[in-house]
């Protein structure tokens, strides 16, 4: 067996550092869009609404059923993928991504106002006749209300790490944060939430520490 030593000039490709910087919606941005969402009750509003509330990727808020709520807990356990196929599993195919989710006394007010909006028989929450919703709807809905009270749209891929990164800061255990987020592994839940101190926090945080 002949070994043949190849020489390679790794110069001549050209590497980017990609950005992992993820900049959530802060409490303060939250608590806008929320307030003026709550005196709404078309469907979308309720929508983002709900997602404000939880920690859902939007193709879990898609495929929610209404025999998913058992009390005071909803089942996430299928998702509803960018073509509208109903897939039941979750995302990595894991059993840590199907998992029960606490539904506070908002988020129950929330799918009232919603299943005042709906046929009897409908299966889905988050349907409109044999539809789901659409992202690009969602998000359009999520950027005039941001772009109305002046703050800084991020899509529904950023909701959900905005509402654990609001959680976490105000003392939620990354072990609870892993269950919600349906993490695999604490190491992933924690790489989530590395990014979320601004520059500005940090700043403010030397300065009182060291003057």
């Amino acid at each position: 067996l002949e070994l043949i030593s190849v020489s390679i000039n790794y110069k001549q490709f050209d590497f980017k550092p990609v950005n992992t910087q993820i900049t959530p919606y802060t409490e303060a941005d939250r608590l806008r869009i929320i307030e003026p969402l709550s005196g709404e009750t078309d469907f979308y509003s309720l929508a983002i609404l709900f997602d404000f509330h939880m920690v859902l990727r939007i193709g879990e808020l898609k495929g929610l059923k209404w025999s998913d709520i058992d009390g005071d807990f909803i089942r996430i356990q299928r998702f509803i993928d960018d073509k509208n196929r109903v897939i039941n599993s979750i995302k990595g195919n894991t059993a840590d991504g199907i998992r029960s989710m606490p539904l506070t006394s908002a988020t129950k007010a929330i799918l009232s106002q919603v299943r005042k909006l709906q046929p009897d028989d409908q299966e889905f929450i988050f349907y409109r006749g044999d539809s789901p919703l659409a992202t690009v709807t969602f998000n359009r809905h999520l950027k005039k209300c941001c772009d109305e009270l002046g703050i800084e749209y991020r899509s529904s891929h950023k909701l959900r790490f905005s509402t654990a990164s609001i959680m976490y800061k105000n003392g939620m255990d990354d072990t609870e944060l892993q269950k919600l987020l349906g993490h695999t592994t604490l190491s992933m839940t924690r790489h989530y939430l590395c990014n979320i101190t601004s520059n500005e926090e940090t700043a403010n945080k030397m300065a009182a520490i060291l003057g």
